[in-house]
């Protein structure tokens, strides 16, 4: 069947490889989602090996069979004022010598994709580098990293988030459990109250929960008091929407002066919160409101050193590549997987387009769980000599 025309003729099969894989790249790209491929082949100036790209890094827009050149790439990739990549599904034959030779003229790379195989199952038989983008610097750096976590008793791969020093950490957590021991002894001691009944807190087995409001006080010590469950729930106006007399009484004023600067933080962060905009999505159930994250400084870290983006996420792709060949027990596979794709879902700019429009890229389309913005705040390593007591070879020159 000619799914093309006359002129240019095409087979179901290319066809369909052509439009689905354009068709799964444009919306990684409009979700601020990476595309790895895997791939031997070097520039011609260089020894080679194994290198893993994410192919949709700065990429503007994904075009399927524009005219190039003289030439109809199956898939163009555009990069702003970088060259273009190009993407070919060869099934029979491969590009033409004279697509090829104005491709590395030009700086443009052509990944070589099995067309024989199912849609969106094809995988690069041959990569065409310029020799202008020669790769090999980056090949040894993912090398060396790889090296220096073997090195280690135990390297870790991920982000960080939380820039506090060690010593700060520690003094903040031994803080909080005295905190929570000093109220835990006066909550057993019937000693702490709601400040609205008057009712003491239950505390059972040594476990109690207490909860706090903001709170004027005509003394002059405004702020948290202590309220139990039933209360809150009641001057928020509880199930039905109904507020009790005394409801308005429970909140900071205005004017207080003791009040101001818990008034000051609580605009600020609403004043945030607006700033991050929010779409309903359909659920099975009915909707789900998914709220734009979160824009985080982040440093990403892999063995015992700061990277880049760009290399933590290639290191990551190479753990999943191991863990798809060369598996470990099923058992932990999944769970393993799952710590990977967890942190590279929580990677900022995964394609490193900074002025990236979230609402334009999510649209006004479902938004499954899984691929929904991790907004977790903190650190996520993960740490893969607790899988592994010897690291696997460096996939990268195994490939």
């Amino acid at each position: 069947m000619n799914m093309g025309t006359p002129v240019n003729p095409e087979g179901l099969p290319h066809w369909s490889n052509t439009a689905m894989f354009s068709h799964k790249l444009e919306g990684r790209r409009r979700r601020q989602q990476g595309f790895w491929l895997f791939f031997r082949e070097d520039c011609g100036r260089c020894d080679g090996s194994g290198f893993v790209e994410n192919i949709l890094a700065d990429v503007t827009s994904v075009k399927r069979e524009e005219a190039y050149g003289g030439f109809r790439p199956d898939v163009l990739l555009e990069r702003g004022n970088k060259p273009t990549i190009w993407l070919e599904f060869t099934h029979t034959s491969p590009p033409s010598e004279s697509k090829l030779a104005y491709c590395a003229s030009r700086g443009i790379d052509v990944f070589e994709l099995d067309g024989s195989q199912r849609p969106l199952d094809s995988f690069v038989r041959k990569a065409h580098i310029s020799p202008r983008n020669c790769r090999e610097q980056r090949r040894r750096r993912l090398n060396e990293l790889w090296e220096r976590m073997e090195d280690l008793d135990d390297p870790v791969i991920g982000i960080r988030e939380d820039f506090r020093s060690p010593m700060r950490k520690h003094r903040e957590r031994e803080e909080f459990w005295v905190d929570v021991e000093e109220k835990r002894k006066v909550v057993e001691n019937g000693m702490l109250c709601c400040a609205r009944c008057d009712r003491p807190f239950a505390g059972q087995d040594r476990q109690f929960s207490v909860s706090y409001i903001l709170s004027h006080s005509s003394s002059g010590a405004c702020g948290e008091v202590p309220f139990c469950r039933e209360c809150s729930f009641e001057v928020h106006g509880g199930w039905d929407g109904v507020y009790p007399e005394d409801a308005d009484s429970w909140g900071l004023h205005e004017g207080c002066d003791t009040c101001e600067p818990f008034l000051t933080e609580y605009r600020l962060k609403l004043d945030k919160a607006s700033q991050r905009r929010t779409l309903l999505m359909p659920e099975s159930y009915g909707s789900r409101l998914v709220q734009e994250p979160e824009h985080r400084p982040q440093e990403y870290i892999v063995g015992d050193r700061s990277v880049s983006r760009d290399e933590l996420q290639s290191i990551l792709m190479m753990f999943k590549y191991i863990l798809v060949t060369v598996p470990p027990p099923v058992s932990l596979t999944k769970m393993m997987l799952k710590e990977v794709d967890r942190i590279e879902k929580a990677v900022q700019y995964a394609n490193n387009m900074r002025d990236w429009d979230w609402l334009e890229g999510i649209g006004e389309s479902y938004v499954p769980e899984e691929d929904a913005p991790d907004t977790t705040r903190g650190d996520k390593f993960l740490c893969p000599k607790r899988w592994w007591p010897m690291l696997p070879p460096c996939p990268l020159t195994t490939i």
